[in-house]
């Protein structure tokens, strides 16, 4: 059977179906309904813009700021300025005049620089919401809330943003610089004492469980309550161990270690006036075993004998006396003779975002910008030849710890009590090369990076807090003058080594906030229970925070999101540990 194909006829050009011309006005407005809309749930479900006001989570995130750069050691660094830009609690706006460098102690003022540093808005954060409607923050997450007390003020939101530390069941504590956290003890709201007094109270309505101001009403933290006294000692007493029920330390992630580190000291910033005046902080211990590229301010130090010599440091903070007590007065001529430097002394707490000082003021420092803080992290650059041996060495109370890089493998040790080895990794610190090394000491946990590069020693680098405090420590708090004064960062090597770019940084320290139960008793903790859907929070910047530890606890229908990322301004862009 055949047949032939057949085409289909041509349409015909006159009865092709008319257009309309495009609407360009109706497409405009369907693209901004949708771009609004949008917009209004990402913002309702997804994400949001804030932008941090204070300064309570600085050096973290930054509140209103002027950046500094030390003119004399080159330091960059932040100074509060929310003062001079939106007034303090009483309204009244005071211009920042001065500042003290966190790296060299020098005061000066902020009418000498040149050109003259602008205040510098907040850091401006995006806000991750989903997380929180699924399962809630994780310990140490940077959340956004509501504040409890007053949600709005004037129909404007006030929203805080801290760490979420303590979660619902927990009792926290917060103990020379550290936390704690337990959920054995319970609060039976009808547990009376003696007389018939309710022992733990609740509030009538229970949207009241975080109010934790004593000046103002009940405190249902129930706050240094004898049976969380009694069980914290008793945890110090056996050395705070994990899994038995009593108090346990509270251990950073990787990320918010290198977060939370604060500079103590960059050797390769010192500053020229005091180089006949002070002696440098990094020395070698014993004469001609490190040879430095300058005598009085060396900034590399060069090693080749084969026994095992050590670099030490030691804290010298800087006394500019020239500075006049009135920020007002005219600046005197800078007089080498005037400048001197106090006997060595522990790390302490200060921070120079906290120490700028406004118009009318005198420059100060506080007792928690005096507090010891023993977590500490120590870098350098280290150029290693085939055979040789560097060691870095961070002290606390009595024992000093040590990272050992030789023939390819890391070793942590420590000596004092439970000296010993701890560990042992392998790591590419072998050959001759250049490497950069991190240790770090920081909630009694002791962390290693070569090369950016985290060696993980699970916890097999942890160790007990109690371990490290002397019995009769010189203070309450808890360090000692033959480690923590003499000696509390060192770098020792065997052969050819040659160390530079060395800093150290020191970890944020918890303040305390409760009465004490003596004047100079620091070996206590503050204690706090967190009632279940509520959290307790704290900020970075802990001597200069207004947290949960002033005036209560964030119940979970306040919880706006965890903060995740910067996109403002441009040199502060990155996400947030």
């Amino acid at each position: 059977m055949t047949g032939t194909a057949t085409t289909p006829a041509a349409k015909d050009p006159s009865k092709k179906k008319p257009t309309h011309p495009p609407d360009r006005t109706r497409e405009a407005i369907e693209t901004i309904v949708f771009v609004v809309v949008l917009v209004l749930l990402l913002k309702l479900f997804v994400t949001e813009a804030f932008v941090i006001p204070t300064g309570s989570m600085a050096e973290t995130l930054y509140g209103y700021q002027k950046i500094i750069t030390c003119p004399k050691c080159g330091h960059e660094f932040p100074v509060n300025s929310h003062d001079e830009v939106e007034g303090n609690p009483a309204g009244h706006k005071h211009r920042l005049v001065a500042f003290t460098c966190p790296n060299c102690r020098y005061r000066g003022r902020v009418g000498t620089l040149t050109p003259p540093p602008p205040n510098r808005t907040g850091d401006r954060v995006l806000v991750l919401k989903p997380i929180y409607h699924v399962r809630g923050p994780d310990r140490g997450d940077v959340v956004v809330f509501k504040y409890p007390e007053k949600p709005q003020d004037n129909h404007v939101a006030q929203n805080y943003i801290k760490r979420a530390e303590g979660f619902g069941g927990e009792t926290l504590g917060i103990h020379r610089g550290d936390l704690y956290t337990t959920r054995s003890i319970k609060y039976p709201p009808d547990a009376r004492d003696e007389y018939g007094n309710l022992l733990y109270p609740r509030p009538d309505n229970p949207a009241d469980l975080w109010r934790g101001d004593p000046d103002r009403g009940p405190d249902y933290r129930y706050p240094n309550n004898k049976r969380a006294m009694d069980l914290f000692d008793a945890s110090r007493r056996a050395g705070f161990p994990v899994g038995k029920g009593g108090f346990e330390i509270v251990r950073k992630t990787e990320a918010q270690v290198l977060a939370c580190q604060r500079i103590v000291w960059d050797n390769d910033q010192q500053p020229k006036d005091l180089a006949e005046v002070v002696p440098p902080r990094w020395y070698p211990e014993a004469e001609g075993k490190w040879n430095g590229d300058s005598p009085r301010q060396p900034r590399l130090f060069v090693h080749k004998s084969e026994g095992m010599d050590w670099i030490r440091y030691r804290h010298l903070p800087m006394v500019w006396k020239n500075y006049p007590a009135d920020p007002f007065d005219p600046m005197p001529q800078t007089d080498l003779g005037e400048l001197a430097a106090q006997p060595a002394r522990p790390v302490d707490n200060f921070l120079g975002y906290n120490n700028g000082v406004s118009e009318g003021g005198i420059p100060k420092t506080s007792a928690d910008d005096e507090r010891w803080v023993g977590d500490l992290l120590l870098e350098c650059e280290a150029e290693i030849e085939t055979g040789a041996e560097v060691v870095l060495e961070l002290s606390k109370g009595v024992s000093r710890f040590r990272a050992t890089f030789a023939d390819g493998r890391v070793v942590l040790s420590r000596t004092g009590p439970g000296e010993g080895e701890l560990a042992a990794r392998p790591c590419k610190v072998k050959d001759t090369g250049k490497y950069k090394l991190r240790f770090a000491n920081v909630d009694c946990r002791l962390w290693v990076w070569v090369n950016d590069r985290l060696i993980d020693f699970g916890t097999d680098g942890d160790y007990s807090p109690a371990s490290t405090v002397p019995p009769d420590a010189i203070d309450s708090e808890g360090y000692t003058r033959e480690n923590d004064i003499a000696a509390p960062a060192s770098i020792g090597a065997k052969g050819p080594v040659t160390v530079r770019a060395i800093k150290l940084h020191r970890d944020i320290y918890y303040t305390r906030t409760l009465p004490t139960r003596d004047a100079g008793d620091h070996s206590h903790a503050d204690l706090y229970y967190v009632h279940p859907d509520h959290y307790l929070c704290l900020g970075d910047n802990s001597a200069q925070s207004s947290d949960s530890r002033k005036w209560g606890l964030v119940p979970d229908r306040l919880m706006l999101g965890k903060a995740v990322f910067v996109f403002f301004p441009i040199g502060r862009v990155g996400f947030i540990k």
